[in-house]
């Protein structure tokens, strides 16, 4: 989990403990996802699981595990 928690930390850049959809928008570059703003957006959605309009640590594990998986 430590892992996570350190990739987390590495796209959550304003360092609130959330991420955000600009944030989302960086880490679905960076990973090279081939998503135009409209999917990354949806996939975003997908991920906040309570509707918040941000990421917790929790919706960002449970969603970077699966991508291992």
């Amino acid at each position: 989990m430590t892992d996570i928690r350190s990739t987390f930390d590495q796209y959550d850049e304003d360092g609130n403990g959330e991420i955000d959809l600009l944030e989302f928008r960086a880490i679905v570059e960076k990973l090279g996802l081939p998503l135009d703003p409209a999917a990354a957006e949806q996939l975003f959605d997908s991920i906040d699981e309570d509707e918040t309009g941000i990421i917790d640590f929790e919706e960002f594990a449970a969603w970077w595990a699966s991508r291992s998986a």
